[in-house]
Parts: C-alpha cells; sequence; structure tokens
C-alpha cells in the first residue's frame, strides 16, 4: 500500500512538473516580432480593401468635401512612408500624388507597406524601448509608441475604406473572411 502511494505520488509530481518543462523549452516571445506581424496584418487588410474596389469606384467620395477612395489609399502609403523615412533620418513631407488609378495606388501601398516590415523587423527589442523624436509634433517616444503611429493610420482609414466600399455595396473583405 505504501509502494502504491509513493508511486501515486511520484506520478503527480511528475504530471506536475510536465507544464513547466515544456514551457521552459517554449521560446520568449519577441517585441519586435509580434510588432512585424501586426505591421503585416493591417497591411494585408487595407490591400485586400483596395483590392476589393472595382477600378472605376477608386474616384468615389461619399460627399463632395470627403477625400476619394483613392486619395485617402495614397495618404495612407504617404504617412506610413514619412514614418519610414523619418526612422532613417530623412526629413520627408507628405507626398501629393494626384489622381492616380488603382493599379499604381497598389503598387504604391505594397512598395511602402514592405518598407515599413523591414523596417520593423531589424529592430531589436531594445531598440523598441530606445527613445526617438516622434515626426508629428514636438514630442520623444519610445520606438514601439513610434511604430503605432502608422499602424494606427493604417487602421483609422481601414475602418474609413470599410464604409466606402459598403456605400457601393461591397462586403468588406475582412467581414466575408468570417
Amino acid at each position: 500500500m505504501r509502494a502504491l502511494l509513493h508511486a501515486c505520488v511520484a506520478v503527480l509530481a511528475i504530471a506536475a512538473a510536465m507544464p513547466s518543462l515544456s514551457w521552459a523549452q517554449t521560446p520568449a516571445p519577441s517585441i519586435t516580432k509580434e510588432m512585424a506581424a501586426l505591421f503585416q496584418r493591417a497591411s494585408n487588410d487595407i490591400l485586400d480593401v483596395a483590392e476589393a474596389m472595382p477600378a472605376e469606384k477608386y474616384g468615389y467620395k461619399p460627399a463632395a468635401e470627403m477625400s476619394t477612395f483613392s486619395d485617402q489609399l495614397v495618404h495612407v502609403a504617404g504617412i506610413v512612408q514619412r514614418f519610414v523615412d523619418t526612422s532613417k533620418g530623412m526629413k520627408t513631407e507628405a507626398a501629393h500624388h494626384g489622381a492616380m488609378g488603382k493599379p499604381d495606388v497598389i503598387a504604391l501601398l505594397k512598395k511602402t507597406f514592405q518598407s515599413g516590415q523591414d523596417s520593423v523587423a531589424q529592430l531589436s527589442d531594445a531598440q523598441l524601448l530606445e527613445t526617438v523624436k516622434f515626426p508629428f509634433g514636438d514630442r520623444m517616444v519610445t520606438r514601439y509608441t513610434y511604430w503605432q503611429g502608422p499602424l494606427y493610420q493604417i487602421r483609422n482609414h481601414h475602418g474609413q475604406l470599410v464604409v466606402y466600399l459598403r456605400m457601393n455595396g461591397i462586403v468588406p473583405p475582412t467581414t466575408a473572411r468570417r
């Protein structure tokens, strides 16, 4: 009986230790990799929106005083590019590309988003905690907060552009995937 009790205690001790052993083998998450994944997801979502709108609707705007669908996308690319350029020590202003067709807008977005993803991916977790100047206003922030800027812009405009799609009878890709 005593041997059985010892065997049960030993089995329970081993079972209790198993999760901690497997957790110990799991590498620690990387903030940089998580940030790069967020950037990739946000970029893909807005590219999907850009692809969903027919080319002939790129000039659509819900009201006269609002930006066109195309202008919204070009604006996002310009803002992201400004963050990328500033991170490399280059001073740029938001670009004005004029009226662009769907293929050119999508190519611009892809190029800009790839540049942003490459900029984030080359950082270490320690570098994300360093202080840098924010490209808008006069303030210092961590690089982590800095790179939240373009992500915020991408997500903000994604939400606006979903409305543009809905107003044209198009189900947004993020909704269609559900």
